[in-house]
């Protein structure tokens, strides 16, 4: 039986952001214009509001909802997001598929001495895959298992210790990433969906 979810406005303006979180933003966009550059076979690298990500964080310790500090970037990308979860003191970690954007978001990490961890795999805990709907793609995503390789496992932090996901789902995806989250949640944990556009909002599995 599914848990109630609720919704929590979070407020993203206002606040500027500190130098150290600015400096981050700043190299990771320059890696992604120089990754670009030398990937013709790639042309774009979605990446979701940095500064709101930040800005965010500071909402969410006033408000006092996370119960925890262990955070996952589900779609990690280069790891930019993930690595401003650990600049801001969680036990970050971002799984990712494309094996070139984890290779990136490990030396942004090492090169800030950001104790970030990635692997490179399918955020879909095997565990689940039975009951969770969808197999193979749904919009852009891959939402396969990767049977040869638990991710969880090797960030040594199942999913279900997460106390904080971040995604930012293509718009169709919206539910699949509620869905899964509700599947592998533990009660507490919060699921934050990046929408472009929109205001950002928080679920709460209570």
């Amino acid at each position: 039986m599914a848990l109630q979810v609720t919704r929590l406005a979070i407020e993203v303006d206002g606040e500027d952001i500190r130098e150290l979180e600015k400096g981050l933003i700043r190299d990771a966009e320059a890696r992604i214009r120089s990754f670009l550059r030398g990937s013709p076979d790639v042309t774009t690298l979605l990446s979701s509001d940095p500064g709101a990500f930040c800005r965010g964080l500071t909402t969410l310790r006033r408000q006092g909802i996370l119960r925890g500090g262990n955070f996952c970037e589900w779609g990690s990308g280069i790891g930019l997001i993930a690595g401003l979860a650990a600049l801001n003191g969680f036990q970050a970690y971002g799984v990712e598929r494309e094996a070139a954007f984890v290779a990136e978001a490990r030396a942004l990490c090492r090169d800030f001495s950001l104790a970030a961890n990635f692997v490179c795999g399918s955020f879909v805990p095997p565990e689940v895959a039975g009951r969770f709907a969808v197999v193979g793609t749904y919009g852009a995503t891959d939402w396969r298992v990767t049977r040869e390789l638990d991710v969880y496992e090797a960030l040594g932090r199942r999913c279900s210790e997460m106390d904080l996901i971040y995604a930012y789902p293509w718009p169709r995806e919206v539910t699949l990433y509620e869905q899964l989250f509700d599947l592998t949640a533990k009660k507490g944990a919060a699921l934050w969906l990046y929408r472009q556009g929109e205001r950002s909002s928080l679920s709460v599995k209570v």
